[in-house]
C-alpha cells in the first residue's frame, strides 16, 4: 500500500533470513500480507523460501595465476559483471559521446558557504568506507576482465565560486562545467572513478556536481552516496565526531558470484531462451528525426509529464490488485507500448535489481542493475487484471533476474533484444529539505534510443532525437497521462480500450467530421464484376505460391454466393467468416457480399467460448470456415456451417 519495491523487499528478506526465517524476495511478492507470509512459513522456517545468497571470500572468484600477478595494494579482485563490461566497452568504443560517463548537479539548500576542507574530508571518508570507490577495471591483463579493489584511493574534489551570478548565469555556468566534465573521461584502471565539485553561490544554496563512471554505480547507490557524502560533510564542517563505520557483511563481489552462478544455471538459460523467442517492441517507423549529416550521435533529451496528483488513486488500484505501485506504473507503461505496436504479445526492457537478499545489501554501493526483456500479453480485460498479470510476470522473472542481457543476446544471436526500457525509481533516501531534487541538472548518455522512468511523481522519457523526435515524445507522454487517468478512475475499467489524450483523439477524428461524402454509385460486387469483365485473366489475388485470376476469383465467389442462396441467406443477413489469411479468404468475402449479406470477421485462434459469444451476440445467419476448424465450430451453429476448401482454391 505504501509503495514497496525490490530494494525494500531485499532489506526485509535479509532481515527475516538473519532472524532464522528463510524468506526470498519472490516469497514477499507472492505472499503480500503478514497472514499469507505467516502461512507460508508454517512448519520448519528453515525450509521456507530459498537459501540466502552465499558470501564469497576475497580473491575467491579468480584463479591462482591471476592472483599472483596482481599489483601491490590490491585487497580483492573479481570478474567484471557483464552489464559493467558492456558499459565499459561502449565508453571505450565511442569517444565522441563518452556514454556512461555521467555528470549530475544537485542544488543543496544551505545558508552557510561551502567548506572545501569539510568536503574533502567527507570525500576521503566515503572512499575509505566503500570498496566500489576504490575499484578500477583491467580488461586485458588477466585471463578475463577483472575489477581490482585497492586498499586506498583518492576522490578528486573541486570548489568553484558562482557568487554574484543570477539564476540564468548559474545554470549556464553549470551546463558549461558539465560539458567540460563530459569531455574529461576517467582512466578506468585508476580509482576513484568518481569526482565531485562544489559550486558556491548566493541565496542560501550551493551546487554539488558528481561525475561518475557509470559502471561502478546505479541510481540507488548514486543517491545513497550523495546523502552519505552530505551527512559526513555537515559533521566535518560542524566539528561533530564521526561514528565508526560498520561495513555490512555483504560485498559487491557477492553479486558477481550470483551472476556467475546464473550463467551456469540450465533453468535460467531455458527461461531466457523462451523469452527471447517473443517479438520485441519497436517504435513505429518514421517517429525519429533524420540524423544530422556527419553527426549521427545527437545528444539525448528529457521530457516529462506530472502524474503525482493521481498517486492516491493509483495506490488504491495497487491495493485492489494485491500488487505494488511499481506494478501499476509498469502496467501503464506496457499499455502505452501496446498502443504503439500491432504485436499481440511482445517484450520490452525492464530494469531489474540483482542485489543479494541479505541484511545490508541495500547499503553496499555498486552496479547491480540488469535490463531484461519483459513479456507482455494483451489479454487482461480490466486494469485490476492487468496489474495482477504484470505482478505475476515479475514474480516469474525474479529468480532469473541475474542472468545478464549480453549473455541472452549471444545465446540467441541477437544484436539487441531491448530497444526501449522502463525503470521504476523511488529515491526515498533523499532529504527533500536538503536537496532541491526538481532542480537537478543531469547530463548522461546511454546506447538506448528511448528509456522511460517513473520517479518523483512524473513519467520521464529520455530519448535520442533520431530514435524519437520531440513531437512524438510529447504524443507518447500524453498517452501515459491518459492511461494513468483511466487506471485511477476505475480499477475495473476496460484495459483493452485505446486511451488517447483529448487533442490526439480530436486529431484522429477530424477527418471524419467534415460532412457527408457523395453517395456511392455502385456496390462492391458490381465494381468487382466490371473489373472481371475488363481483365478476366489478370492476377487478382497473390498468397504465397497461390495466384487467382479475376475470372477464377469470380467463379469461386459465385459458387459461395449460390451455396448461401440455397441455404436461404440473402439481403439484410449476417454471415460470419472464420478463416486465416489465405487464398480462400478473398473469395469468401466477395461470395458473402455477392449474396447480398454482410460479413462478420472472426479470428480462428480465438477460444471457442469467445466465438460462440460473438455468433450469438451478432445473431449471424451462417458461418463460413475451412475443414480444419469445421468440426469445432459445427456445434455452435448446427446445420449452418459452410466449409470452403483452401487446397481446392
Amino acid at each position: 500500500d505504501l509503495g514497496g519495491d525490490s530494494i525494500r523487499a531485499v532489506a526485509l528478506a535479509g532481515a527475516m533470513s538473519a532472524a532464522g526465517l528463510r524468506v526470498s524476495v519472490r516469497d514477499l511478492f507472492s505472499h503480500r500480507t503478514i497472514g499469507q507470509l505467516a502461512g507460508h512459513l508454517t512448519g520448519d522456517a528453515g525450509e521456507a523460501g530459498t537459501a540466502p545468497d552465499s558470501r564469497v571470500e576475497p580473491f575467491a572468484l579468480i584463479d591462482a595465476q591471476d592472483r599472483d600477478r596482481l599489483p601491490p595494494g590490491v585487497v580483492d579482485a573479481y570478474p567484471v559483471a557483464q552489464a559493467q563490461l558492456g558499459m565499459l566497452v561502449s565508453m571505450l568504443a565511442d569517444e565522441q559521446r563518452n556514454p556512461y560517463h555521467n555528470v549530475t548537479s544537485f542544488r543543496i539548500r544551505d545558508d552557510r558557504p561551502v567548506s572545501a576542507p569539510a568536503l574533502r574530508a567527507a570525500a576521503a571518508e566515503v572512499t575509505r568506507r566503500h570498496e566500489v570507490l576504490r575499484t578500477g577495471f583491467d580488461l586485458d591483463s588477466y585471463s578475463r576482465p577483472l575489477q581490482l579493489v585497492h586498499a586506498t584511493a583518492q576522490m578528486p574534489v573541486q570548489v568553484h565560486d558562482l557568487a554574484g551570478l543570477d539564476g540564468a548565469a548559474v545554470r549556464a555556468a553549470l551546463l558549461a562545467f558539465q560539458s567540460a566534465e563530459r569531455a574529461r573521461v576517467f582512466d578506468v584502471r585508476s580509482p576513484a572513478l568518481l569526482r565531485i565539485a562544489a559550486h558556491g553561490g548566493d541565496g542560501g544554496c550551493w551546487w554539488l556536481s558528481i561525475t561518475e563512471c557509470h559502471p561502478i554505480l546505479e541510481g540507488w547507490s548514486h543517491h545513497s552516496l550523495l546523502m552519505e557524502l552530505l551527512e559526513l560533510y555537515g559533521q566535518f564542517r560542524d566539528g561533530q565526531p564521526i561514528e565508526p563505520y560498520a561495513a555490512p557483511g555483504v560485498r559487491f563481489a557477492d553479486f558477481v558470484a550470483a551472476e556467475l552462478a546464473a550463467l551456469d544455471s540450465p533453468a535460467d538459460q531455458e527461461y531466457w531462451r523462451r523469452v527471447a523467442a517473443v517479438p520485441k517492441f519497436s517504435l513505429p517507423d518514421g517517429w525519429g528525426a533524420p540524423a544530422p549529416a556527419g553527426d549521427p550521435l545527437t545528444e539525448s533529451y528529457v521530457v516529462a509529464v506530472p502524474v503525482h496528483d493521481l498517486d492516491p488513486a493509483l495506490r488504491e488500484l495497487a491495493r485492489a490488485a494485491g500488487a505494488s505501485l511499481k506494478a501499476v506504473m509498469l502496467a501503464a507503461h506496457l499499455k502505452v507500448l501496446s498502443q504503439l505496436t500491432a504485436e499481440r504479445t511482445f517484450t520490452a526492457g525492464l530494469v531489474c535489481d540483482g542485489r543479494p537478499e541479505v541484511v545490508g545489501a541495500d547499503r553496499v554501493y555498486g552496479m547491480y542493475i540488469n535490463t531484461l526483456p519483459f513479456v507482455h500479453e494483451r489479454t487482461a480485460g480490466t486494469w485490476r487484471e492487468l496489474v495482477a498479470q504484470v505482478l505475476s510476470r515479475e514474480i516469474e522473472l525474479w529468480p532469473h533476474r541475474r542472468f545478464p542481457l549480453p549473455a541472452i543476446q549471444r545465446a540467441v544471436g541477437a544484436d539487441a533484444l531491448v530497444d526501449v526500457y522502463f525503470n521504476y525509481q523511488d529515491f526515498r533516501q533523499l532529504d527533500a529539505g536538503m536537496i532541491d531534487h526538481p532542480a537537478t541538472l543531469d547530463n548522461s548518455v546511454t546506447e538506448f534510443g528511448l528509456s522511460v522512468s517513473s520517479r518523483g511523481g512524473h513519467i520521464h522519457l529520455t530519448a535520442h532525437p533520431h530514435t524519437l523526435d520531440r513531437a512524438h515524445a510529447q504524443r507518447i507522454l500524453g498517452m501515459y497521462r491518459a492511461v494513468l487517468e483511466a487506471m485511477a478512475a476505475d480499477p475495473d475499467g476496460d484495459a483493452r480500450a485505446v486511451r488517447l489524450p483529448a487533442e490526439e483523439r480530436a486529431a484522429a477524428l477530424r477527418g471524419l467530421t467534415t460532412g457527408p461524402n457523395p453517395l456511392v454509385a455502385r456496390t462492391i460486387p458490381a465494381a468487382f464484376a466490371a473489373q472481371v469483365a475488363r481483365t478476366p485473366d489478370a492476377p487478382a489475388v497473390h498468397c504465397g505460391e497461390h495466384t487467382l485470376s479475376y475470372r477464377a476469383l469470380a467463379a469461386l465467389a459465385a459458387d459461395l454466393s449460390g451455396r448461401l442462396a440455397r441455404h436461404g441467406t440473402g439481403p439484410e443477413r449476417l454471415v460470419a467468416i472464420c478463416l486465416d489469411r489465405g487464398p480462400a479468404l478473398v473469395p469468401a468475402l466477395l461470395g458473402v457480399l455477392g449474396s447480398g449479406a454482410a460479413y462478420l470477421p472472426i479470428e480462428p485462434n480465438l477460444p471457442t467460448e469467445r466465438i460462440a459469444f460473438l455468433l450469438a451476440d451478432a445473431a449471424v445467419d451462417a458461418l463460413v470456415t475451412d475443414a480444419a476448424n469445421a468440426a469445432a465450430l459445427a456445434p455452435l451453429l448446427p446445420g449452418r456451417v459452410l466449409v470452403v476448401d483452401p487446397d481446392a482454391v
